[in-house]
């Protein structure tokens, strides 16, 4: 079967950690015979606005095609202004672009992301007369929907419209059950558990990544912006019962520069993904103080590791947390971060007994490639229900 994946990211050497959860589960697929190209869906900016922002540099110099592996990846730009998707027209952007880029005829089109890139998806499927999957990863479900009228009303078009939704978290599935009426698969993502845990204990991944090793750690991984959290963060941080724990950000993103001006703080960025079990594997504690979430693979690659969890009680991640398996806060309350890290380092004991809980959970329903055979089932039946034998 050919199958054709729209993505919002994918890594490449520039930004090797974005989308990196599209890049497991496409690995996956490949592992089990799925024949896959993955179109990544980026807005068109103009050459001069190079000299504008580091940012949009580094976004123009992405190559348009690449090979990871067996999988051909290409870039398409299309117009994606702020005003265009108010008006509600960047999925028609988009959809005339891959048509351009595309030379083959798939057996199926898989949109990750409702809106644009899943009714693009949608609208391209019926053009060839083939499946449409979309896969909701959560601001699709739990912002858009509600930030403009026009963004309601095409997360409706979308999620009634193609042949299979399916939802990373159940939590996702729920909200998408009240504002649109349906009820999508849950199929969680999942990792590459092979690459866990870290085969370095946690005194040799300190030496390696050059950080201290007679101070607590508290790790932090993801987009360094507000709505994850990390204003919220720092202020825990500077709280005087913990300045003699030293705080690891990393990660990109705008709240990156004041976390590099903060005393026990350290500002890590432009990681490739390879390292990052090496950085759980140094950590005391992992957090996440979220505004609103999917379900953070971080939270799972954290379990893999081992390591301790501190997150908002937002989206799905209680669904990895609950039953003692993490530390779940309110969003927004840098008190409750800070009581919850004080509490997970004056009791390591407890704090491993959860990691360990949250391990057991995430072998048994994070497994990447037990994940995308499953998928790949999708994908059979659905062509085998349009008509289509699947090769």
């Amino acid at each position: 079967m050919k199958i054709l994946w729209i993505t919002s990211a994918y890594p490449w050497h520039g930004q090797p950690y974005g989308g990196i959860f599209f890049q497991t589960q496409a690995q996956a697929l490949a592992r089990q015979g799925v024949g896959i190209h993955v179109d990544v869906a980026v807005p068109w900016i103009p050459r001069f606005a190079a000299w504008l922002s580091p940012r949009y540099a580094l976004q123009g110099s992405a190559p348009r095609e690449q090979m990871d592996e067996s999988l051909a990846i290409s870039r398409i730009p299309y117009f994606d202004h702020r005003y265009n998707y108010l008006m509600g027209r960047p999925h028609l952007g988009l959809r005339r672009q891959v048509l351009k880029h595309l030379d083959f005829r798939p057996d199926l089109i898989h949109g990750h992301y409702a809106y644009p890139i899943g009714l693009a998806a949608v609208h391209l499927a019926r053009r060839f007369g083939i499946p449409s999957v979309i896969t909701l990863h959560g601001s699709d479900v739990n912002e858009e929907p509600t930030r403009s009228r026009m963004g309601g009303r095409h997360f409706l078009r979308a999620v009634t419209s193609a042949d299979h939704v399916i939802c990373v978290s159940r939590a996702l599935g729920e909200r998408t059950r009240q504002l649109a009426g349906i009820s999508p698969e849950y199929m969680p993502l999942g990792i590459n558990l092979r690459r866990f845990p870290c085969p370095l204990s946690r005194e040799q991944a300190r030496s390696a990544l050059e950080l201290p090793q007679g101070r607590p750690v508290v790790l932090y991984i993801g987009f360094l912006h507000s709505s994850k959290g990390v204003p919220v963060a720092q202020e825990a941080l500077a709280h005087p019962s913990l300045a003699g724990v030293t705080g690891v950000f990393v990660g990109d993103g705008p709240s990156g520069p004041a976390l590099a001006a903060q005393d026990n703080c350290r500002w890590q960025k432009g990681v490739p993904n390879h390292l990052i079990p090496q950085y759980l594997a140094a950590a005391d504690v992992l957090i996440l103080p979220s505004f609103a979430e999917g379900l953070p693979t971080v939270l799972v690659e954290a379990g893999a590791c081992g390591t301790p969890v501190i997150a908002s009680d937002v989206g799905g991640i209680p669904e990895l947390l609950r039953d003692d398996r993490g530390l779940l806060i309110p969003p927004g309350s840098a008190e409750a971060l800070r009581a919850a890290i004080l509490e997970s380092l004056a009791a390591p004991e407890a704090a491993r007994a959860r990691a360990g809980r949250l391990r057991t959970l995430v072998a048994g329903t994070f497994d990447a490639d037990r994940n995308a055979e499953a998928l790949r089932r999708v994908y059979q039946t659905l062509i085998g229900t349009k008509g289509k034998a699947p090769g």
